[in-house]
């Protein structure tokens, strides 16, 4: 019989495949691999959490499995690729294995991984759910009438974030921006926003499992609250998160410059607590481009909004995406990008060229760059990219900042500071251990390629 889902969705819940079983003696053995966005990290977990519950037993490596869960990325082709080969991969490795595939996946992707023996399952996001009931063959993927404003894609939670010393949150999910080039409102729906009290009951869970730092994702942050009628509402849900005791540090995933209104600066430079490290996607510099993408902002705009940022917070950090070779991309488009990029002081930029997607307005434009093109343009770009990196790395240097220590090795610990600095302290002569999930004080002493050392006074 059907079973009741949020929105009037419904999914058969008597014709799925038979439950995975065992090829060996024990319990069934099970992994999770995931691709992309952090916004999949937190799916992971929270399928994760659904699956090992059921009794399973996930076991490192890609071997002697029963059941394989992946999480798909294919955001660029190359994505999609990439997964196609790590299932093909996993398959011939693990000939009675189980493989479910859920995530993000176009019409060619299930076309491809469907051809894969051992797939047995292809969910789509606002699926996965169902995934338990489809693990014990309650349900089959594919039954549920597909909504794009189902609250269902919330139904999953998490209550600790397996061998992350920060746990993610999904606030909000989906994008109704439809910029020129993106197939993620095809893949996941319209924007819509996690209930503030739901929210605020995972990350006090969180906190109890000794997660001091929690990171909000979404595919649109910014967009928080527009959908249940909140206004201010990603300042009001930051506010509630502070109060939590044991939720020391909120970070915020990728942010539209518009995100940044003068309630939000406000409330972070008054907060400490509210980490001032934010990923500002650019992805071109181009007035023209930026219109072609379908962008909701300009060159001069974007300027501004970090000139505020940096004007309210002076410690804030800003990383960035750029776009190489999107359609009809001249030269002189390119250097305003890289003009743009020189005056912003990005800490990091993630430069990647741009490929078709199906769907797309983007791949039904004219004049598309030659891959040899892009390809120089991207080298030209991340030289840059590098060179500004280790300027604002240098700026730095002097301060002090508060690290959360995530990793040991080496003769050193290693973390993040509040800014978004990755800080590695050298532990011999340490006059007491730095145990991992501390979070200590550190006074900056020199860049490297890969972030700052930084020194323990006292």
């Amino acid at each position: 019989m059907p079973k009741t889902l949020p929105d009037g969705a419904t999914a058969d819940l008597e014709s799925g495949a038979p439950p995975v079983a065992p090829t060996g003696s024990g319990a069934a053995t099970c992994a999770f691999i995931t691709y992309g966005c952090r916004l999949n990290q937190y799916d992971t977990q929270a399928i994760r959490e659904e699956v090992l519950n059921l009794g399973y037993e996930e076991i490192e490596g890609d071997r002697n499995l029963d059941l394989i869960v992946v999480n798909s990325c294919t955001v660029t082709q190359h994505s999609g690729d990439k997964v196609e080969g790590k299932v093909r991969s996993l398959a011939k490795g693990n000939p009675g294995a189980t493989i479910l595939v859920t995530g993000c996946l176009t019409e060619s992707d299930r076309t491809r991984l469907a051809l894969i023996p051992g797939v047995e399952h292809l969910v789509g996001n606002e699926e996965k759910d169902l995934i338990p009931a489809i693990v014990e063959g309650h349900a089959r993927a594919g039954a549920r009438k597909v909504r794009r404003h189902d609250r269902s894609i919330f139904d999953l939670g998490v209550s600790t974030f397996s061998g992350h010393t920060r746990a993610f949150i999904k606030v909000q999910d989906g994008c109704d921006s439809f910029c020129s080039y993106c197939i993620i409102p095809y893949l996941r729906g319209a924007s819509r926003s996690r209930s503030p009290a739901d929210v605020v009951a995972e990350a006090t869970r969180l906190a109890n499992a000794g997660h001091r730092e929690v990171v909000l994702t979404g595919i649109h942050l910014r967009e928080y609250g527009g959908d249940l009628d909140l206004t201010d509402g990603l300042v009001t849900l930051l506010t509630d998160l502070r109060a939590i005791e044991g939720i020391d540090r909120v970070r915020l995933s990728s942010i539209g410059e518009r995100a940044f209104t003068v309630p939000f600066l406000e409330l972070f430079a008054n907060d400490p607590g509210l980490c001032p490290a934010f990923h500002i996607p650019l992805q071109s510099g181009s007035d023209t481009v930026l219109e072609r993408m379908g962008r909701d902002y300009t060159q001069a705009e974007y300027l501004d909004t970090l000139e505020r940022v940096r004007a309210a917070l002076p410690r804030a950090t800003i990383t960035t995406d750029l776009m190489i070779g999107f359609p009809g991309e001249t030269e002189a488009e390119f250097v305003e990008s890289l003009e743009v990029c020189g005056r912003s002081r990005f800490l990091h930029t993630h430069i990647f060229p741009y490929s078709v997607r199906p769907r797309t307005k983007a791949a039904r434009l004219p004049d598309h760059v030659p891959v040899e093109v892009k390809t120089g343009r991207v080298r030209q770009a991340r030289k840059l990219a590098e060179t500004l990196a280790a300027s604002e790395r240098n700026r730095r240097v002097g301060d002090r900042v508060s690290v959360l220590i995530e990793k040991r090795g080496g003769g050193e610990v290693s973390g993040l500071s509040r800014e978004g600095l990755r800080v590695f302290i050298g532990t011999d002569g340490a006059s007491r251990p730095i145990e991992r999930g501390s979070e200590v004080e550190a006074v900056l002493v020199a860049s490297r390629e890969n972030g700052l050392e930084g020194r323990i006074d006292g």
